[in-house]
């Protein structure tokens, strides 16, 4: 290969490295983040990201040079040089992804760990997440006990500030406040507070999903899962159920808030005394109206007959029968 030919290649190399890069970091495919979890689910996409963008710009120039270099030209009836066996090259191939796998799947496993046992991306354990699970380890023996704590990267799990328990149902999501009994259709959070999810569903799996917060979580009948985070950024953000859940599935749907302090405190108060005077309030007091009571107004929202669960029931027994 000439010293020309070196220097091309090089040039080429240089120019996909930083193609990559710069795709990898501008890519805009995720929604703005708005919880302090998101960077390292960021971190870990974009470096994926840039990685299947190198890999795509190389398979795809070989392909173009090649169909350009080799292609059959007037007046060549023959078959074209025989070429195989180039050990080096086969090396190469083989060697590259397998690299590429393995580095992901390490820094898959970093975030996993910082996830679920509380450790940055860096290896550095905290401390509050430590005795968080010596706390806890009797709900690790229970086979019924699901629990996924999402770490914020730099932060230490201990008492969260606010806990609300979340009800999947066809075709709703339904939030309890324990601490002041309200019950509510939309879930309010308060800015930069430590916030614990408790979910459970009432008749199939569901799965909560926040874009923006880079959260998702199975619902499961009969099992109780969990979420821990801190939202970051206020503003109004989608909450989609992303498990396929029955007919009606791609409306399920509902709004997560995220309050300052002050406007969330004022809004649960709003509210509490806005069910108690009349009842027909998106949020209600537990004691006024039973949680079935949501799941009639958004199949009534929704134009969803209010009686599919026992249509349900009807088909499933035919359908056995």
């Amino acid at each position: 290969m000439s010293a020309l030919n070196n220097i091309i290649l090089v040039a080429v190399g240089i120019l996909l490295t930083v193609a990559s890069i710069w795709y990898g970091q501008n890519h805009h495919l995720l929604p703005a983040s708005a919880a302090d979890s998101a960077p390292l689910f960021d971190s870990l996409f974009n470096s994926t990201i840039t990685v299947a963008t190198g890999i795509f710009l190389i398979v795809q120039g070989v392909l173009i040079y090649s169909a350009i270099r080799y292609r059959k030209r007037r007046g060549d009836e023959g078959d074209g040089a025989p070429d195989h066996g180039n050990v080096l090259l086969e090396i190469v191939w083989t060697a590259v992804p397998a690299i590429i796998i393995l580095w992901l799947g390490v820094a898959s496993l970093d975030v996993y760990q910082a996830i679920n046992s509380g450790v940055d991306a860096g290896g550095h354990a905290h401390s509050g997440m430590a005795m968080a699970m010596e706390e806890s380890s009797y709900e690790a023996k229970d086979p019924s006990y699901a629990y996924t704590p999402v770490v914020v990267s730099g932060g230490e799990v201990g008492q969260p500030d606010l806990v609300v328990q979340v009800q999947g149902m066809q075709y709703a999501w339904v939030f309890t406040y324990p601490e002041s009994g309200l019950v509510a259709s939309e879930l309010h959070l308060p800015l930069n507070k430590r916030v614990r999810l408790d979910m459970t569903a009432l008749d199939v799996n569901h799965a909560f999903w926040v874009p923006q917060f880079r959260l998702k979580q199975d619902v499961i009948p009969g099992r109780e899962t969990h979420l821990e985070f801190v939202p970051s950024k206020l503003g109004e953000y989608p909450i989609v159920c992303a498990e396929l859940c029955g007919p009606y599935h791609g409306v399920m749907g509902g709004q997560l808030f995220v309050d300052t302090p002050e406007a969330f405190a004022s809004w649960q108060e709003e509210q509490i005394l806005a069910a108690r005077s009349d009842g027909s309030t998106l949020a209600l007091a537990p004691e006024v109206q039973p949680e079935s009571a949501f799941a009639k107004a958004q199949h009534h929202r929704l134009g969803i007959p209010e009686d599919i669960h026992v249509l349900h029931r009807q088909f499933g027994s035919q359908s056995s029968g």
